[in-house]
């Protein structure tokens, strides 16, 4: 098929990337590389640096016309969804129209969006499931949602299919350390630098950790299936934040002891968790790799990867 991966130069997408090239597909990559790399896009894939709010996508779209399209590229730093909702909306609400205006004048069949389970069901007392209550505590989690229920509304108004797929907490090689970034890429990079990980609080806040080639398994998934729906993706389990840490120091041959703590961060989510059943049941996905080997993985990457990759 003719792919395009929106954001195919971060992190994530990077690795649906990966997936699609090996299964055969052509594939384009669409970034504006704020924070993507290039040292990220598989050399088979087709590179277009655009941003989607350019005045050029549609000429873009066309000359691609892509039979799926897999959106990946947003805003991703709630601080600054909290400081500025109007550019969070801008970027990660009508740009995904802009894009989705595009691929259906231009013979667009199937539409896969990258949602969050953690930002839009909000705090878990337990394994969150699609008919969770939707709770979303911040602008982020608000453009999630809404770009979830617009392409219900795309499926019923212009019969396009789609999937929204509401990712755990994801971790993996290529993993920025800047900004926002994921809690696993600050304590690899702070191991690999010489430092001890430093908690926000006491450690005691939970997160569903799933890695990101898993992802780009239940991406492939989604595709061949033409799964339409919300479908969540984790590994139904929690960990606490002290023993991640602690993971990772026997990774990187740190005495966990070293371990430091620093003020708690208000109003974050005490406890995050999704239930994947749903895609196990319909899609046949469930995840494959171990945190043990995910962690090990990830770490080793960011041995020999003293760039910071996006």
């Amino acid at each position: 098929m003719r792919i395009l991966v929106t954001g195919g130069a971060g992190f994530i997408g990077s690795h649906f990337v990966d997936r699609f090239i090996a299964e055969g597909h052509q594939v384009w990559v669409l970034d504006n590389l704020r924070s993507g790399s290039k040292a990220n896009v598989h050399a088979s894939a087709t590179f277009v640096h655009l941003d989607l709010k350019d005045e050029r996508l549609s000429q873009g779209i066309a000359r691609i016309k892509p039979e799926a399209v897999f959106h990946l590229a947003a805003q991703i730093d709630v601080r600054i969804s909290c400081g500025d909702p109007v550019f969070d909306a801008t970027e990660n609400i009508l740009a995904t129209l802009r894009l989705l205006e595009a691929g259906l004048a231009n013979g667009m069949e199937f539409f896969a969006f990258a949602s969050s389970g953690g930002a839009i069901y909000g705090e878990a007392s337990g394994p969150q499931s699609e008919s969770h209550v939707e709770a979303p505590l911040n602008p982020y989690g608000v453009a999630k949602l809404a770009v979830d229920k617009y392409l219900h509304a795309y499926n019923v108004q212009r019969g396009l299919k789609s999937a929204s797929l509401r990712f755990s907490n994801v971790y993996g090689p290529r993993q920025g350390a800047k900004g926002e970034a994921g809690v696993v890429a600050v304590f690899c990079k702070r191991l690999r630098d010489g430092h001890a990980p430093c908690i926000n609080g006491d450690g005691l806040q939970t997160r569903d950790f799933v890695y990101a080639p898993d992802l780009a398994e239940a991406a492939s998934l989604v595709l061949q299936q033409r799964a339409t729906g919300i479908f969540n993706l984790g590994t139904g389990r929690e960990t606490t934040i002290l023993d991640l840490a602690g993971r990772l120091c026997d990774s990187a041959g740190v005495d966990s002891l070293q371990i430091q703590h620093s003020p708690g961060l208000a109003g974050e989510q005490r406890r995050s968790v999704l239930d994947a059943s749903k895609a196990q049941n319909l899609l046949g996905w469930r995840p494959r790799t171990s945190l043990e080997e995910g962690l090990r993985a990830t770490y080793d990457w960011f041995r020999t990867h003293r760039q910071e990759e996006a």
